[in-house]
């Protein structure tokens, strides 16, 4: 039965719409091929002098190597400053404004000027748009909000959470150049994308490969790898005291709490070992490096109190 649905849309597909998602031959992206002849007038748009620089903006958030590096939040960061925004309009929904704040606080702490401006903007009342209704309880007022910001002239607009329908009232009376930043999903926790199938969380993906080993490697093993002259992140996630003790040669000390600004900062493609004292912890940094995009990482088994048993090389 599934099958023969997925049939059914493929035909419809190539009836029905472009055929971008039935093309096996890939002939714009492998070949080099326009399709549909836009290519000209496209070519036409970026010789605009500021369409072009937003592009390289945008490219220079994932250009070498930098793809998964940072977060939504961290990228508007960043094209904001390469853009030479320092007005960022906040068009959040009121139930969200505990995310809001924290947004408009984050900017702040980087040089923007955050203004917020709530979906309730302009007092409209339910029943000014709808008669059946008599309450007096304010409503959503996504044209009010844009209006707000067209006055308040942003360099940029983020959108919050806005409702379904709400967000493309919002989108046809906002006058300022505007990016969505959280998407409004009651059921999924705001990430639309768990409702696919085709989308997994990475970690449920690297627990499901998983052998009984957990991704365990024994001191025998990372010792083969250190004679080799393989290049290695050793990631010791033990407190500061404990490392200066002793530690595996070449090992970098990073605490677990402090992974996740320091790990942007590594080689994802070299092989990756984490180490604590009996390998609790580096089980928590295995999987979240993993999450990042780390090709190969990997837990020591039996952390350093194992290692250092058996009476292996330390600094």
């Amino acid at each position: 039965m599934e099958r023969a649905l997925k049939n059914d849309l493929v035909k419809n597909l190539k009836k029905n719409t472009t055929p971008c998602l039935t093309c096996k031959s890939l002939k714009c992206r492998d070949k080099g091929i326009d399709c549909y002849g836009i290519k000209e007038s496209s070519l036409v748009a970026y010789s605009d002098k500021m369409v072009l620089l937003k592009t390289k903006s945008a490219s220079g958030l994932i250009d070498n190597g930098r793809a998964g590096s940072l977060s939504r939040v961290e990228e508007v960061i960043e094209f904001c400053k390469a853009e030479k925004y320092s007005r960022i309009g906040i068009a959040y929904c009121f139930g969200l404004k505990d995310m809001a704040m924290e947004v408009c606080d984050k900017l702040q702490n980087a040089g923007l000027i955050p203004l917020p401006v709530s979906c309730t903007s302009g007092a409209v009342k339910e029943r000014h748009l709808d008669v059946s209704k008599k309450t007096e309880t304010v409503s959503c007022n996504p044209v009010g909000q844009a209006l707000v910001l067209n006055k308040l002239k942003p360099d940029l607009v983020l959108e919050m959470g806005l409702c379904m329908g709400h967000d493309v009232i919002f989108h046809q009376h906002l006058e300022i150049p505007h990016s969505v930043l959280l998407v409004k999903d009651r059921v999924f926790a705001h990430s639309p994308a768990k409702f696919l199938s085709a989308h997994k969380d990475k970690n449920a993906q690297f627990l499901e490969s998983l052998d009984n080993s957990f991704a365990m490697k024994p001191p025998a093993w990372l010792v083969e790898q250190l004679y080799s002259d393989e290049k290695l992140n050793i990631i010791d996630l033990r407190g500061e005291e404990a490392f200066k003790k002793a530690h595996i040669k070449g090992a970098i000390n990073i605490q677990l709490k402090n992974l996740p600004d320091i790990a942007p900062k590594l080689d994802k493609t070299l092989t990756t070992v984490c180490v604590c004292n009996g390998s609790v912890q580096s089980a928590y940094g295995v999987m979240f490096l993993h999450g990042r995009g780390y090709e190969e990482v990997y837990n020591l088994s039996g952390g350093m109190s194992r290692w250092e048993k058996e009476e292996l090389p330390v600094e």
